[in-house]
């Protein structure tokens, strides 16, 4: 027999596997910026002086130096990052392939500037709509039109996925 949808609970969309693809390039890159960043501050203050333990009482350390868990610490986040940055990048090609396959440009302008530009929608709207005599009176109905070819150009992606992936 069929099952009672609970209520309050959410039918899975045939577009919510892509999207979640989708956000994880983002998601990817916002991750290998803040590795980076925590690099850079590791680097900045390696070699400098530690604070003096002036309370003479012994500091019970793990047997290695200061500078030798820097370099450890620093070699561990360079491998996290060359394997996010082989992830984003693999998972990357593979979204430009399917975004390939797509028939229309302005689905794959929309899929391309959101997910890998990280564009806001009214820069999504005023890059395909811009040059339009009534953009700026009509702007809400053109940014209304952008969020609908949006939704047709997930579809499109998850259509190409199950056939192609």
């Amino acid at each position: 027999m069929g099952q009672k949808k609970k209520t309050g609970e959410k039918q899975p969309k045939e577009t919510d596997k892509i999207k979640k693809k989708l956000e994880r390039v983002a998601t990817l890159k916002r991750r290998i910026d803040n590795l980076i960043e925590r690099l850079e501050y590791l680097e900045s203050t390696m070699g400098s002086a530690s604070t003096p333990n002036l309370t003479g009482l012994p500091g019970g350390g793990d047997g290695t130096s200061k500078t030798e868990r820097e370099v450890a610490k620093k070699l561990e986040l360079e491998t996290q990052l060359r394997d996010l940055i082989d992830d984003e990048g693999e998972t990357r090609r593979e979204l430009e392939r399917m975004i390939g396959l797509m028939k229309k440009p302005d689905e794959q302008t929309i899929i391309e500037m959101r997910y890998f530009d990280e564009a806001s929608w009214w820069t999504i709207c005023a890059v395909l709509y811009g040059k339009e005599d009534d953009y700026e009176t009509n702007s809400q109905r053109y940014l209304k039109r952008a969020f609908k070819i949006h939704g047709s150009a997930l579809q499109t992606l998850a259509k190409i996925e199950k056939e192609n992936y």
